[in-house]
């Protein structure tokens, strides 16, 4: 059975180099939740899976990278 992880950050400007520093961000959380799980990915490997992006109800700008895959165990 599948359970899938995601991570999320706020975009702080529309600078290009703010996107990624967020996707970046995000990327590593991920990780970290997935390493507390026992799975082993690597941030290359999360990274390959690109992100997607959203707008909140107050206009604010969220990057957010999914994993899905088997549980541990």
């Amino acid at each position: 059975m599948s359970k899938p992880y995601d991570a999320a950050r706020r975009v702080e400007s529309d600078n290009p180099d703010a996107v990624q520093i967020a996707v970046r961000e995000a990327t590593q959380e991920l990780r970290q939740n997935l390493e507390r799980d026992g799975i082993d990915v690597s941030f290359q490997d999360l990274a390959l899976l690109g992100h997607s992006e959203s707008w909140d109800g107050e206009g604010q700008r969220w990057v957010h990278v999914t994993w899905e895959g088997a549980e541990a165990g």
